[in-house]
């Protein structure tokens, strides 16, 4: 099947999108329409739709005389985002329970491996791409696809949060034990455990995240 034709407004809304999450284009950054049409290599006109579009997204904000900026990271937005993803999370992850096979379980075993790897060698990146595969085996396990839609966009929209989140110190190895603890519960079976360590999963990740944001401390824990 050929690849869908991408128009230049698309390709340019992508580019500026992908950027802004991946933390290229940091909050407060102008987004000068005629220098991203340079580099994007395309017309004004496109990077300009695209500007407003993801202003709609709420990534960008237009004002008179600025212009288009890279949207301010908002506390709010965070819990939302992290509070809806603990409940769906939890529950696809109590879906997959009963589904997931002997291949899956190996599957989630050798990533928690490079997870660790990914953490000792300080690659945050590293970990980052492996969590993602980590969930996309639970979730396809869930066999519920509307949720896993949900949980990709959801996934997405927490980028730029995901940003912040492994630079917190000591937060990399906190992430592969939260991630352990869940694939252990599921090699039990036991889908009530491993919903409730996914759930406190993303809590716990929202809480570091607004101490992160608003320069308070993490209280320690016992």
């Amino acid at each position: 099947m050929p690849e869908k034709y991408r128009t230049m407004q698309e390709i340019a809304y992508d580019a500026i999108r992908d950027g802004i999450l991946a933390g290229r284009h940091a909050p407060g950054q102008r987004l000068i329409a005629d220098e991203l049409a340079k580099e994007l290599g395309v017309s004004r006109m496109p990077v300009r739709e695209a500007l407003h579009r993801l202003e709609v997204a709420g990534l960008v904000t237009i004002t008179p005389h600025r212009g288009a900026v890279v949207s301010a990271l908002s506390e709010a937005e965070c819990i939302e985002i992290y509070h809806v993803r603990a409940v769906l999370d939890g529950l696809a992850t109590r879906l997959a329970t009963p589904n997931l096979t002997e291949v899956d379980h190996a599957r989630l075993a050798t990533l928690l491996a490079e997870m660790a790897a990914g953490v000792e060698a300080k690659d945050p990146q590293r970990v980052l791409n492996v969590n993602r595969e980590f969930h996309l085996v639970i979730w396809s396990a869930a066999r519920a696809p509307r949720l896993r839609d949900l949980l990709e966009n959801l996934y997405d929209s927490s980028q730029r949060f995901r940003n912040i989140s492994v630079l917190i110190p000591g937060r990399l190895d906190q992430i592969t034990h939260e991630h352990r603890l869940i694939a252990e519960a599921l090699v039990r079976g036991d889908a009530a455990a491993a919903e409730q360590y996914a759930n406190e999963h993303h809590e716990g990740t929202a809480r570091r995240l607004l101490a992160a944001m608003d320069g308070r401390r993490e209280p320690r824990q016992e």
